[in-house]
């Protein structure tokens, strides 16, 4: 069953009381749940004030493991205490984890934050995880995707999986400016977006090397990067139409300065889940280039919205990790090594696809249908 973050249960019973654990680190789409918990159910809305810039950090680190913190590097499942005076028929709301006594809710991105990401952690606490996760006192495990769902199932057979259902996150509906592809913009060409702290991971340098093709195919199509550009990538960014910019903006700042603007979000990622700036690309109606990896499918409907282009490097193989999610830490040198020419070249012709104008605007259409139909507040 699909539901939307912050909805009611999946049986149509209201949404239960619930506590939601304060994670050090709450992201955007963990906020917004909280804000949309429905019926004044939520016993420390409080959390929902805590703000963070949606691009920080150096971007040297994978994601899924600075999320892990301790447990990505132990072998420990991620089980949280209950806190004492709760009501008892409060359940406690966890992101990535379970809890050892009373009632819960846990919210996946994937099975493997409930071991911190850890893939060798899980081998030894699928029992109990298992066990918890199916016992009456989970009262629901809401999935970020439909791929996490099925990880889940793969990972902890039917009986866990049909407790589950997939709660897309909610984002705020952006208004849209009247336009039409690249002429409203002001531009000769499409102007294209990407977004990532983490350059190498994410496919920046392929990206870099295909607008090249791009550009020479688009003379007046632009690339604007919000990224966190290592040193040695200076020289590859100091092409005609390319502008990096400081990956330091709120969400605010980022929807209205780039997102607001963009024509197509190239988004060529080795390692995501989920990609939340995909989705907030779709609010905004642009066109996507992406990596088809775990749940950007979708988002992402080939030769609809966009394209999906099979990615030269991946974390993921089908709904399970592949070989590279082992070496996270060592996934930007990988990256930053690998022979990408023939991906550099599909993913030229994707872009250069989009420079027809015809296209463009049924591609950005479709890609804001898609959104209201499937993500929207």
């Amino acid at each position: 069953m699909t539901a939307r973050a912050g909805e009611p249960t999946a049986d149509g019973a209201a949404a239960p009381l619930v506590w939601f654990y304060p994670h050090a680190q709450l992201r955007e789409r963990q906020l917004d749940t909280i804000r949309r918990w429905p019926g004044g159910r939520a016993l420390n809305p409080e959390l929902a004030g805590r703000t963070r810039p949606m691009l920080a950090g150096s971007g040297a680190t994978p994601a899924a493991r600075r999320q892990g913190g301790l447990l990505a590097r132990l072998p420990l499942p991620n089980i949280k205490r209950r806190p004492r005076g709760l009501p008892a028929e409060a359940a406690v709301y966890v992101w990535g984890g379970v809890v050892a006594s009373g009632p819960f809710i846990a919210d996946l991105d994937t099975p493997y934050a409930l071991t911190g990401y850890n893939l060798d952690a899980l081998p030894l606490w699928r029992w109990l995880l298992r066990a918890m996760l199916g016992a009456p006192r989970c009262l629901a495990i809401r999935c970020m995707s439909r791929a996490c769902a099925e990880s889940l199932r793969l990972e902890f057979g039917a009986r866990v999986a049909a407790k589950a259902s997939v709660h897309y996150p909610r984002i705020p509906t952006p208004a849209l400016p009247v336009r039409a592809g690249a002429a409203a913009t002001g531009q000769d060409g499409p102007r294209f977006l990407f977004i990532a702290t983490q350059f190498e991971i994410k496919g920046g340098a392929a990206l870099l090397r295909a607008f090249a093709r791009v550009r020479a195919a688009l003379p007046g199509a632009r690339l604007d990067l919000l990224t966190h550009l290592p040193e040695g990538r200076a020289a590859l960014a100091a092409q005609p139409g390319v502008t990096v910019h400081p990956a330091n903006l709120s969400r605010a700042e980022t929807w209205a300065r780039f997102l607001a603007r963009a024509d197509v979000l190239v988004h060529p990622t080795y390692v995501d889940s989920f990609a939340m700036v995909v989705l907030e690309a779709l609010a905004h109606g642009l066109a996507i280039v992406a990596t088809d990896l775990y749940a950007i499918p979708e988002m992402v409907e080939d030769g609809v919205n966009g394209a999906l282009l099979p990615a030269p490097l991946s974390i993921w193989d089908g709904f399970r990790p592949g070989a590279l999610y082992k070496q996270l830490e060592d996934a930007p040198a990988i990256a930053a090594a690998l022979d990408t020419t023939a991906f550099e070249e599909k993913l030229a012709a994707a872009m250069i696809a989009l420079g027809d104008p015809a296209r463009l605007a049924a591609s950005r259409a479709a890609s804001r249908a898609l959104f209201e139909r499937r993500f929207a507040s």
